[in-house]
């Protein structure tokens, strides 16, 4: 069975709405519910530079929910503070992972806080960065109802650590044959060719979209393990070798 979800990153107070309405425009044609990673209370520099104070930010994530997106708590702030790479090992920056127990639970706690307070339900955790520890996934457990984790380097979702989990692969649409996969794009930084570009992939392929209702999680396995595994050594061997020759070219001949 071939199934694709996606998923937008960054929502915040000063996006660009442009940028976002066309992906909302798309998916409203075809009928898919993206998962929207909302972050509760940015303090990202480069987020706030990206548009204006949107007032009415709150409205635009309840008319989300009210259309049937998924709503994503991403996090709490979006403020990288260490450069810790978490369970995945996915960036070298994370707000949450190496934190304190304690650390990580306030900043969950505020983040549930103010969600309720928006008569916002988020379903879904949304780690800045792709990067988290399992003090993050316990911090989840006491302060709210989230049970999916949008995370993870499978080609199925899968049970672990008490939660569901719906593995991220790729930032960018890609023609596959079969399993469970979930394209990250954030509207931000998309280029216009990278947006045409799904658009004619979900013309072709809208009716294989499906919703978070629709997966099967499976238990996470020894074999899952090995596999996740396999994925980040050859992601971070592929990542080191390309800076080693990213230095090799910059020195200069002879030396």
């Amino acid at each position: 069975m071939l199934q694709y979800l996606i998923r937008l990153d960054d929502l915040c107070p000063t996006n660009n709405l442009q940028k976002w309405q066309r992906f909302f425009t798309l998916f409203d044609k075809y009928g898919i519910k993206p998962i929207i990673a909302v972050i509760p209370a940015n303090k990202d520099p480069k987020l706030k530079a990206c548009g204006n104070f949107n007032p009415y930010y709150w409205q635009l994530v309840r008319e989300l929910q009210n259309q049937n997106y998924v709503i994503g708590m991403h996090g709490f702030d979006h403020y990288y503070i260490n450069h810790n790479s978490g369970l995945l090992k996915m960036n070298n920056r994370s707000e949450f992972a190496g934190l304190p127990l304690q650390t990580q639970k306030e900043k969950i706690r505020k983040a549930a806080q103010i969600f309720k307070r928006e008569n916002i339900n988020p379903t879904v955790f949304i780690a800045p960065a792709h990067t988290f520890d399992r003090n993050t996934l316990l911090a989840l457990h006491e302060y709210t109802d989230i049970k999916i984790i949008s995370d993870g380097l499978l080609k199925s979702p899968y049970v672990r650590f008490g939660f569901n989990w719906v593995p991220v692969q790729l930032s960018e649409v890609e023609q596959k044959t079969k399993h469970t996969w979930t394209f990250n794009y954030h509207p931000e930084t998309c280029s216009d060719k990278t947006f045409a570009e799904l658009e004619i992939f979900i013309e072709k392929n809208h009716h294989l979209f499906v919703s978070l209702d629709d997966l099967d999680f499976s238990n996470y396995t020894w074999a899952d393990a090995l596999a996740e595994k396999y994925c980040i050594y050859k992601r971070l061997a592929r990542d080191y070798a390309q800076k080693a020759i990213a230095f090799l070219e910059r020195v200069p001949a002879g030396n």
